[in-house]
């Protein structure tokens, strides 16, 4: 399994060519207080898949490495027989995930319960700055 990129994004899609469109694309979470709920956000990647059946998912682990996600959703993938050794685009969309703390987190890719790759997310404290 060959990773060409993964990144963390506001949004993502494909457009009607199947071209990616990526928007906001980000490694830093900023905020005031803790702990925070990030809204939404995507994991956009592509990867050259070596077979044609299999399972992927994402994980979001914290500096401790324990995971915030809970349990993995793990989505099937089904590619025609010719699509073998081309590449597989995709958009993970991410709702309401709860940072605790300030700190180094890891956005973990996993194919089969395989972590492939991972991504760094980083999630700082930073103060609120009023206008004058």
């Amino acid at each position: 399994m060959k990773v060409f990129y993964i990144l963390l994004a506001d949004h993502a899609f494909l457009s009607i060519d199947k071209k990616v469109n990526i928007i906001g694309v980000f490694e830093t979470i900023n905020t005031t207080n803790f702990p925070v709920t990030h809204p939404r956000f995507v994991v956009v990647g592509a990867i050259q898949p070596t077979k044609t059946e299999f399972k992927i998912a994402l994980d979001i682990v914290d500096p401790q490495g324990d995971s915030i996600l809970g349990q993995l959703q793990e989505r099937e993938v089904k590619l025609p027989e010719n699509a073998h050794n081309q590449n597989f685009n995709f958009i993970i969309e991410i709702i309401n995930t709860t940072f605790k703390n300030i700190g180094q987190y890891k956005v973990e890719l996993l194919i089969d319960k395989k972590k492939i790759t991972e991504v760094p997310l980083r999630v700082a404290e930073t103060t609120s700055v009023r206008a004058s």
